[in-house]
């Protein structure tokens, strides 16, 4: 049973939750965002790790969330996905859940028990997400509708950070919710739409609308660091939105949203180093 369970398991990170995309991601969002509360002579610590293993157990908690969720957008749109083909069951995803709550809440309220009290409202408010969805349909089925409500965790997650590094600014959880909300419009962007999809471009943006928001989002979050040095990261989203906006793609390229998180974020945490 164990090693059925073990196999699944990992059969289902494989599938969705790729650990170098993730580590990497979390690692730089950590790293990036006390560099820039720092400003220089920043150094990991102790907390760093932590925060970095937090925020990678709290976005395998968001896909956790995010397969039960999506199950009936999935069997039509994504029938691959780990839950549809029967991979995994629904109860062994509400069992991985609960591992992971106890797990980042037991290490959290050791360290710093305010980063625990914002971790329960994150893991409260995500839980809250798929009842909320089933019972009110609009929520689940209207891109922009959907986004507003869901964001609030991606929000959650900078505020974690903040209270557990013990810096509670705004402007610098902007930073990182404006860079997120770029990559988030980017990856949803597209020229031609399917029925039934779930595409920002799809919405009253259309595909002009949705491609202007993602840009300006980029730019709000290389605004928000107060530096000069992240305008030259905007070279990525511009050239992604007039090859777009141009006609020469037929979506907004991924790999150019998934650049700028890179190239921002490590810049952050060298410029903060030195």
């Amino acid at each position: 049973m164990t090693t059925t369970m073990m196999a699944r398991g990992t059969g289902f990170v494989s599938a969705v939750f790729d650990p170098r995309v993730h580590v990497t991601y979390a690692v730089l969002w950590t790293g990036a965002y006390e560099a820039l509360v720092a400003g220089h002579d920043w150094r990991p610590t102790a907390g760093t790790a932590l925060r970095a293993a937090t925020l990678l157990a709290m976005l395998l908690y968001l896909r956790l969330i995010d397969e039960r969720k999506d199950e009936s957008y999935d069997r039509v749109h994504n029938p691959d996905r780990p839950l549809v083909t029967g991979l995994v069951t629904a109860a062994g995803l509400r069992r991985a859940g609960r591992v992971v709550v106890a797990v980042v809440l037991a290490a959290n309220v050791l360290y710093a028990p305010w980063s625990a009290v914002v971790a329960v409202a994150f893991f409260g408010y995500a839980a809250l997400l798929t009842p909320l969805e089933r019972r009110f349909p609009v929520l689940r089925d209207r891109p922009l509708v959907n986004i507003a409500v869901v964001y609030p965790v991606q929000l959650l997650i900078g505020v974690y950070l903040a209270v557990s590094a013990g810096s509670p600014a705004v402007r610098p959880v902007l930073v990182f919710a404006f860079a997120f909300l770029h990559f988030e419009f980017a990856r949803k962007t597209v020229r031609e739409v399917a029925p039934g999809s779930r595409m920002y471009s799809a919405t009253a943006l259309g595909p002009a609308g949705s491609a202007l928001v993602a840009l300006g989002c980029a730019v709000a979050a290389c605004a928000l660091t107060g530096l000069l040095w992240p305008y030259a990261v905007l070279v990525i989203p511009i050239a992604a939105a007039a090859a777009f906006l141009g006609g020469r793609v037929p979506a907004w390229p991924k790999p150019a949203a998934m650049l700028f998180l890179i190239v921002l974020y490590a810049g952050l945490i060298v410029a903060g180093a030195v």
